[in-house]
């Protein structure tokens, strides 16, 4: 959990102003603005608690559907990988069999080497 804090005060001889800004990945607020809150609107303190279980709430099924896309993403990746491999290995079959072996044996083995080489970079870069 990461927080952020940033605080200016300015002075002249006409009065004071202070600039407060809290940043956090945290749906909880710090408790000092909580206090702050009660000692001038204490209804508002109870509406803030349910408002932030509910972002948290929020923030949860949020996290929960995304990793599930992903999941889905990453499974159909793979079928059409297989598909596409087996299509290829069955091209250069066929070839081999019209009476050109070489031709087919290039086509089997190009395809395999390309699903290879994308399955090998794409897990470096993660």
């Amino acid at each position: 959990m990461t927080n952020k804090s940033t605080s200016a005060k300015v002075r002249n001889r006409h009065g004071e102003v202070t600039l407060q800004q809290n940043e956090t990945d945290s749906p909880i607020i710090p408790v000092g603005q909580l206090e702050h809150l009660q000692s001038f609107k204490p209804e508002a303190v109870d509406w803030v608690i349910q408002q932030t279980q509910a972002e948290a709430e929020h923030r949860r099924k949020e996290h929960r559907r995304v990793n599930t896309l992903v999941f889905i993403e990453r499974i159909i990746g793979q079928i059409f990988a297989l598909i596409v491999g087996f299509m290829a290995i069955g091209g250069g079959v066929y070839a081999a069999i019209k009476g050109q072996p070489w031709a087919g044996a290039t086509i089997a083995c190009a395809a395999i080497t390309g699903l290879a080489v994308a399955f090998i970079t794409g897990r470096k870069k993660r």
